[in-house]
């Protein structure tokens, strides 16, 4: 067994959480690791379905997004031995970072710095910074590709 047992990773579907996702699967395959993938949705856009009667559309459509944006990054990747984890939370981002991370018993967090502004907000520079701060296990701060423009 490697140096980390479980990883986890957040992502906004940015290039950026792309980037970390990447690494994140490389780190798991190489050291044996499981490998959780959060992302988190704002609370509004959860309440706005919720009250447009779309009910859990949000998470199920964030869960498709998930096995969407993991098969992008295995077909370049690989597979790994042991399937990650999906998960979606609602609430503050660095918050449910912080709690998945309790939860899942993560000994790494691999996340990147930079995220999508607006609307698609799910994790972002902030949150990293808080999720550094904060954290009780090492964090990989993943930056932007050198010709990333988001």
């Amino acid at each position: 067994m490697g140096v980390f047992t479980s990883i986890l990773c957040p992502v906004d579907f940015s290039t950026h959480s792309e980037r970390a996702l990447s690494l994140a699967m490389d780190l798991a395959a190489q050291t044996g690791a499981h490998l959780t993938i959060l992302t988190v949705v704002d609370p509004l856009l959860a309440q706005a379905a919720q009250a447009a009667g779309r009910g859990n559309a949000v998470t199920a459509q964030t869960q498709d997004a998930l096995q969407s944006l993991l098969g992008r990054v295995t077909k370049v990747r690989g597979r790994l031995p042991e399937a990650p984890g999906i998960s979606v939370a609602v609430g503050d981002a660095a918050q449910e970072i912080l709690k998945q991370s309790a939860d899942c018993r993560a000994d790494l967090i691999v996340m990147g710095t930079q995220g999508l502004e607006g609307p698609r907000r799910f994790v972002f520079g902030s949150t990293t910074e808080r999720v550094l701060r904060e954290s009780l296990v090492p964090v990989l701060a993943v930056p932007a590709p050198p010709d990333s423009t988001s």
